[in-house]
């Protein structure tokens, strides 16, 4: 069975998009599409990112940084579990490929409404950058 992403639609959307697929036994899902937005703010590619280790790596180079966002994650997935949520939604500080660092708010799907096994993180920038 393929998988048909909604390319031109995440590529209409003026937000930076991630789709990442689920896979059973492991936290470490790959990521299988970023929308054009994606490449044009945040800038890395499929390549540089394929998977979240890699991610958290590259866009938290900073070891204490990446530690405190992973715990503000877990507390909130934990909470969004708590009341019901879709949604976790996170406020982070996100190194970009060309552009430095820059502030977005998170929204990560718990289950995605559009794509069956996969989930979609949207990026919203919320200031130019924090330095």
């Amino acid at each position: 069975m393929s998988l048909s992403i909604p390319t031109q639609f995440f590529d209409m959307l003026p937000l930076p998009i991630v789709v990442v697929k689920v896979e059973e036994g492991t936290l470490n899902h790959p990521f299988v599409y970023l929308n054009s937005c994606f490449t044009q703010i945040i800038g890395w590619s499929l390549e540089e990112i394929p998977d979240k280790e890699h991610w958290w790596a590259t866009v938290y180079p900073e070891p204490q940084y990446q530690e405190v966002v992973k715990r503000n994650w877990e507390i909130s997935v934990e909470s969004t579990a708590i009341n019901n949520d879709s949604f976790v939604i996170m406020t982070t500080n996100i190194t970009t490929k060309h552009n430095g660092i820059k502030r977005f708010k998170v929204y990560t799907e718990i289950t995605s409404a559009l794509l069956e096994g996969h989930y979609v993180v949207a990026f919203e920038e919320i200031s130019e950058s924090i330095y």
